[in-house]
């Protein structure tokens, strides 16, 4: 009998252990992971104490005496968003809680889920990438020709990544590798006398790797005083920011070898309508949905987190400032997002990531690491640091409010 139930008891840790995984290579942050991990424990009838951060994960689990624990530490490394995924598991959680599938099943579903291939496959990718460099340079630019060259550009990292994910000795240098690539390649294209903004056709072309989200979650943690995971976070989104920047730079200064790297144009011809920005907003979020791996029947609920965030923000905007406009999209997108979780059962933090997403001042902070190195602005009044915090802490505590007002009732 005893043995019977430590046989037991072994299946449940291993369960909620390979859960944990699951959910950080997702993307999950740490609190939300925590939170899920120790509510899914209770069901299974045990107690658990977990500490998650962004390279660590360690569990503790007991029945009846709490210093009689079996302990599980293990190094893990930052993941990218799988929301698609993570839509998954939390539906297989909701089905164990409510019967409709049981324990052992769901142990095999996990394991499937874990190692079930992405939703799209390679040319779809590739067309979010496009697609995603397209829009964000649409968004910011009336300039066709920085539209096309980012579009092209960033299929061209596409490919990069493509190619040198596939070697691990390459994958830390993919960051530093793309931005210098895309730097010879904008400037070169340049040469040939098209009207570019060089530097922004860069930053569109690499918007994928800019870690405006990772910011955001970093300083949110350090708001909710989860300081070990937050400052973790925090530490590699800059890191990763100045690789990304120091990747740009080199490329410029190879190019400069072989071409002379215009100035940027004071004035750039308004060759795009004034009706542009909407569709950039849609184009930008279904790019998202892709790289996201969200599946196509669940696309049209992030598209209206996307909708909301943005038209919030701007309308908050044009009555305040841009900052108070940035806190009214996250709390407005904050509270859809917990409202759909109380209604349907499904993770809030897949519709609160697609909206804010849109809101996240990453590039802002690249322009205004370029504009101190450099000396030169990527766009006209983007080069404060102060607006740049302070639209980061505009998001963070919109997304507190939302989450005081309208609590999700769901731990992802």
């Amino acid at each position: 009998m005893v043995k019977a139930r430590d046989e037991e008891f072994r299946k449940k840790t291993r369960f909620v252990i390979k859960l944990g995984k699951v959910l950080h290579d997702c993307g999950a942050t740490s609190q939300r992971v925590e939170r899920h991990l120790t509510n899914v424990t209770h069901l299974l009838g045990l107690e658990g104490s977990f500490l998650v951060s962004p390279t660590t994960f360690t569990c503790a689990f007991w029945e009846d005496d709490e210093l009689d624990q079996f302990i599980h530490i293990e190094r893990i490394y930052p993941s990218d968003n799988n929301l698609g995924r993570l839509w998954e598991v939390d539906q297989l959680v909701e089905n164990i809680a409510g019967g409709q599938t049981s324990f052992e099943v769901g142990t095999a579903e996990l394991d499937r889920l874990s190692q079930s291939p992405a939703n799209y496959n390679v040319a779809t990718d590739a067309f979010s990438w496009v697609l995603i460099g397209a829009s964000f340079a649409a968004l910011l630019s009336r300039n066709a020709s920085d539209v096309w060259s980012a579009a092209g550009l960033s299929l061209l990292i596409f490919l990069i990544a493509q190619i040198g994910g596939r070697q691990p000795r390459f994958q830390p240098v993919l960051s530093i590798l793309s931005p210098f690539v895309s730097g010879i390649a904008a400037t070169g294209i340049a040469s040939f006398g098209l009207n570019l903004n060089v530097p922004f056709v860069i930053l569109s072309s690499i918007i994928v790797y800019i870690p405006g989200l990772a910011l955001t979650v970093a300083l949110s943690e350090i708001a909710s005083r989860d300081l070990i995971s937050g400052s973790s976070r925090l530490v590699d989104a800059l890191m990763l920011l100045l690789k990304i920047f120091f990747g740009a730079v080199l490329g410029m200064k190879v190019a400069q070898l072989f071409w002379e790297i215009p100035a940027v144009p004071a004035d750039l011809p308004a060759t795009l309508p004034d009706w542009k920005t909407w569709p950039a907003v849609m184009g930008l979020s279904l790019g998202l949905n892709f790289a996201f791996n969200i599946p196509w029947r669940k696309a049209g609920w992030g598209l209206v987190s996307a909708a909301i965030a943005f038209g919030v923000a701007e309308a908050g905007a044009s009555r305040f400032d841009m900052i108070g406009g940035v806190f009214l999209g996250a709390l407005a997108v904050g509270l859809y997002s917990n409202l759909f979780a109380r209604l349907t059962k499904a993770p809030a933090s897949v519709l609160v990531t697609q909206g804010i997403v849109l809101l996240v001042p990453g590039s802002k902070t690249y322009m205004i690491l370029n504009s101190w190195i450099s000396g030169r602005d990527i766009l006209p009044g983007v080069s404060g640091f102060q607006q740049a915090l302070m639209i980061f802490v505009a998001l963070v505590v919109g997304l507190l409010f939302a989450n005081a007002l309208l609590p999700a009732n769901k731990s992802l």
